[in-house]
């Protein structure tokens, strides 16, 4: 079984304040949207969580939060890519 959005969200919101982790994200995300993530109403986008890891502003922890998160809706949609997760970063930049 593997981790879902809420689950990997609140393990890198441990010691920070929806607040903090939002700015963190450097995409100008907003607490209502980590709130939501955190309780399972919404998942991020795919593209904004390709966005978090573009992001030159974002923290190390938030971009490997958002690989975690990329991973775990590849795996709950069945999905490979046909290149890495990195070449696809890439690919999107």
């Amino acid at each position: 079984m593997f981790e879902k959005i809420p689950q990997i969200t609140k393990r890198y919101l441990e010691g920070k304040t929806q607040d903090e982790f939002a700015t963190e994200l450097g995409i100008d995300a907003e607490k209502q949207s980590v709130s939501q993530w955190v309780n399972g109403k919404h998942e991020p986008g795919i593209m904004t969580l390709f966005r978090v890891i573009g992001s030159d502003t974002a923290t190390h922890a938030a971009k490997e939060w958002a690989r975690e998160c990329i991973n775990m809706l590849q795996v709950q949609a069945g999905i490979e890519f046909e290149t890495t997760l990195d070449e696809e970063i890439e690919r999107r930049r």
